[in-house]
Parts: structure tokens; sequence; C-alpha cells
């Protein structure tokens, strides 16, 4: 069978009723006023995501035609290729993150509520693309706060790994880093048990608080967080390899450079994501690869790199974006084939 209903969860969710098909409880959606006004919501947030989105590019045109002439045909096939890569990476964190807290989606169902959730940051405010994956998932039989809390722990895992590939850059980055630098190296042991289950967990339940919503007493296995983790991981390098490629293009060829560019890539996404009125970063983070690459990449290099990455980083968002779309529309098919079943199993971690 394509997919199965998930089970166990500890609250119904008012806007969906069951109805018997066969040996498996389908789920079919309670029409009325509260759905219609949900439905205008979600199609204006995404309308708005999109009118962010363009006039972000619109505003860097000039410059992107400028510095792509300047490129290859193969820097910018590799260059793409590591920002879809890393987009990938991203997504297979937040899905091993939502097996971490208890549901096991498909890859097609992970990359529909993902990518088009993704859309989000590009509005300002810095939590559009949880609500939206939030929202989303519930397509595919997910409850908002098994969403929320999924997506809010791989924030972190993404926070706490671009400071932790940050301070490596930095040990790295310099022939006397280690000995410079060492006392950066206890911070390192700190960000790793930050992210273990337990202390992840706890985290998670301050965020709430912060954000005032209801306490979430959700435990996280290590299986799934270590894998969050690992691909966690996977798209800073991911995204050093695209930094690397674009900025030898221009002239660097610094010996630490792709640890350095790891490293700033990283760090800048961090800035920009923390800075919450720019939307997607746009700006902090651009600002920040400048002033960190300076030291392996001089000239226009830094920031000709800014002005691409965010170019490639558009064009991947936008391109996985209708790939999560294309899957959403297959979904909806077949499950009113089916008759509603969602693509995820499992039952959420009760702590």
């Amino acid at each position: 069978m394509d997919a199965h209903q998930p089970t166990g969860s500890p609250t119904p969710d008012p806007d969906r009723i069951e109805a018997p098909t066969g040996s498996v409880d389908a789920v079919v959606p309670k029409r009325g006023r509260r759905a219609t006004v949900l439905t205008v919501v979600k199609w204006l947030a995404a309308v708005v995501a999109v009118v962010f989105l363009v006039r972000s590019v619109a505003r860097q045109w000039p410059d992107i035609v400028r510095d792509f002439a300047s490129l290859d045909a193969l820097t910018v096939t590799v260059g793409v290729a590591a920002t879809v890569a890393a987009l990938v990476a991203n997504m297979l964190s937040w899905r091993a993150m939502m097996a971490a807290s208890g549901f096991r989606l498909r890859l097609g169902a992970a990359s529909s509520i993902f990518f088009v959730g993704q859309l989000g940051k590009y509005i300002p405010g810095g939590v559009w693309s949880i609500a939206a994956q939030a929202e989303l998932g519930r397509a595919h039989g997910l409850q908002r706060t098994s969403s929320a809390v999924a997506a809010l722990a791989s924030m972190l895992v993404s926070m706490v790994t671009a400071a932790l590939v940050g301070i490596v850059a930095v040990l790295l980055g310099t022939p006397d880093g280690l000995a410079t630098f060492w006392w950066l190296i206890p911070f390192v042991l700190l960000g790793l048990v930050s992210l273990t289950p337990p202390v992840l967990g706890r985290l998670i339940r301050i965020a709430f608080r912060v954000l005032r919503r209801p306490a979430q007493d959700t435990s996280l296995s290590w299986p799934g967080t270590v894998m969050s983790l690992v691909w966690s991981l996977a798209m800073w390098v991911a995204y050093g390899v695209q930094a690397t490629v674009v900025l030898r293009a221009f002239g660097a060829d610094s010996p630490v450079l792709f640890p350095v560019a790891v490293g700033a890539y990283a760090v800048a996404w961090l800035v920009g994501f923390l800075v919450v009125i720019a939307p997607a970063g746009i700006g902090p983070r651009e600002a920040v690869l400048v002033l960190l690459l300076g030291a392996v990449a001089g000239g226009s290099a830094p920031l000709a790199l800014a002005v691409i990455s965010r170019a490639f980083m558009t064009l991947g968002d936008v391109v996985l974006a209708g790939v999560g779309a294309v899957l959403a529309a297959r979904h909806r098919r077949v499950s009113a084939r089916s008759g509603g079943a969602a693509g995820v199993t499992g039952t959420p971690r009760a702590g």
C-alpha cells in the first residue's frame, strides 16, 4: 500500500473526520467555513512569498547578470549542483528529525512538505517556513504540533552545526589556528552536547515557551537525531563546495580556501537567519560572507560570491519548490482515489 495513517496521536485533528475503508482508516477533510478560510490564507501566503522572492531577485538582477558573465559553464553547473545538494541535505535533516520524533515520512511526502514550505523563508519574520510546513504536513496526516516540533528541532540543529562549522574553520583556517584559538574547542564540545536528544528536547520546550506556544513533552530518538546532525553537516560541506568553485573562478587560490569557505558560509547563514527582519537573510548574510572571506579571497571575489550564491540558492529553492508542488498534487490525486490515506507512519514520542 502506498501510505498509512499515523496511529496513536494524542490529540485528534478537529478538521478531519474518520471514515472506514476496509482495513485502513481513511481521513476525509471536513468541509466548512474554516477550511475555506485556511485555503485562502495558504494561497495568500504563497503569493506573498513569491512576491518577496521576485523582489529580491529583481533588486540584485544587474549584479547577477554582471557576475554570471564572468563564469564558465562548468563553474555554474558545479555551483548549481552543489546548491541543490545542500538544499536536499537540509530536507533530509528535517526528515530525519521527523523520524526522531516518531514519524517516518516517505521521501516524496517529505519533499513536498519541506520544499514548498521553504518559500516561507522569503517572508520577513523568520518563522513562516515552520508555519507553512506545519500546514502542508496536515495533507499527509501530520498534526501541526508534530510538524512544528520537528521543524524547530531541525532548525536548532542547523544553527548549532553552523556555529560548530564556523569554529572549526577558525581553527583550521590559519597555520596557528589551534594554538591561537584553542579556547574555542570547549564550545565545540558544548555544541555537540546540546544536540543530544535529552538536551535538544529541553531546548525545544524552551523555544516553545519563548514563542508562547503550549509546552511539548516530546522526546527524540538517538538514531534520527544523529542522522539529522549528519545531513546538516553534509549541507554545509555542499555549500562550501559551491563557494569554493565560485571563488576560484574569480582568482582565489588560498590553500585553506575550502575549510574557510565552509565556515564562512555557515556563519553567514546563521547571522542572516538571526536577523529575522531580512527575508531569507538577504543583506546580512552577504555582508558577513564578504567580511569573513576577505582574508582568503581578495578583490571582488567575496562580493561576487555573495551575489552568485544568492542566485544559486533562489534558483534551487524555486526548482525544488516546483518539484514539491508536483509531488503534492500527485499526493492529492492518490489520496482522492484511496480515500485520503496519508504518507506517514509512526507515533509521536511522548516525553
